[in-house]
């Protein structure tokens, strides 16, 4: 085919259908790309790649905004689930059925692909394209910096999860029916405040630490004698330890009154081994 070659209404549409991209960037795309091929195909994938590069130019061009909205994808298999926040500039954004469509698929081949990092799911692929390169794709199609801020993956025995809308989600590891262990992923993702920590041992000691300062600058303490605040305040940690540790909070969903998150576990024959929780914006 030579350069003078007619953009022709069905090339546009080819490129269109293949790209997924509006009318007008598909055109300007094969007007950039004009010259002799051998075949339209070659052309077409001549267009494509410098759709490609656009986008990631656009990426380049996006990178210094803020993406404070999106979304979170979630996707459970035998034993594994996952987690992916992908972020955008928008909430107008966050709720389009194109980039609703893309977290879902993004999580998908997060699953599939084991990845449990933002750096692995970005090398990994998507119907014959780096998850990369699809995300420049989309950054052309959608005008705005998307960009995979978490990837969580939680393994176990059972594993399940909860997500709300897509804005706040979590993943529960354990063993039992996978129903009533659902309902911890419920609570972890409703909790108020969410948990830190599956148990005691796992809490970070910089919290515990801050904690402790905070607890000895209090006046309560400070009037006490010296020698007796230390032991005053690992009493008092109890309560931090309970409000922020998994298995000691108040279970919120199908437990007793009172009820713990570890004996509401142990009253249905359940074990939880580990959580995952993503919120957007936090």
């Amino acid at each position: 085919m030579n350069q003078n070659a007619e953009i022709s209404a069905k090339l546009v549409m080819t490129l269109r259908d293949r790209s997924n991209l509006p009318m007008m960037k598909c055109k300007q795309a094969l007007e950039a790309t004009k010259g002799t091929y051998a075949t339209e195909d070659a052309w077409l994938n001549a267009a494509i790649e410098h759709l490609r590069k656009s986008g990631l130019a656009a990426m380049d061009k996006f990178a210094n905004r803020e993406a404070v909205n999106g979304g979170i994808g979630m996707a459970l298999g035998a034993g594994q689930g996952v987690l992916v926040l992908l972020a955008c500039q928008t909430d107008f954004v966050s709720g389009n059925d194109t980039f609703k469509a893309l977290v879902k698929s993004l999580a998908e081949a997060a699953l599939a692909s084991k990845a449990a990092s933002v750096e692995a799911l970005n090398a990994a692929a998507i119907d014959g394209q780096t998850v990369t390169d699809l995300l420049a794709t989309k950054t052309l199609q959608i005008g705005e910096r998307l960009v995979i801020s978490k990837v969580l993956l939680v393994t176990g025995t059972v594993v399940t999860g909860y997500n709300h809308g897509g804005k706040v989600a979590a993943l529960v590891a354990g063993s039992g029916d996978a129903q009533q262990l659902r309902n911890v992923a419920l609570h972890v993702a409703s909790a108020n405040p969410a948990p830190v920590s599956l148990d005691r041992s796992g809490v970070d000691p910089v919290l515990v630490k801050k904690e402790e300062e905070i607890l000895l600058a209090t006046p309560e303490l400070q009037a006490k004698p010296e020698a007796m605040r230390p032991k005053i305040v690992q009493g008092k940690l109890g309560r931090f330890f309970r409000e922020n540790v998994l298995l000691e909070q108040e279970m919120v969903v199908g437990a007793e009154k009172g009820e713990t998150v570890e004996k509401y576990a142990k009253r249905l024959g359940l074990t939880v081994t580990a959580f995952a929780r993503l919120a957007v914006g936090a």
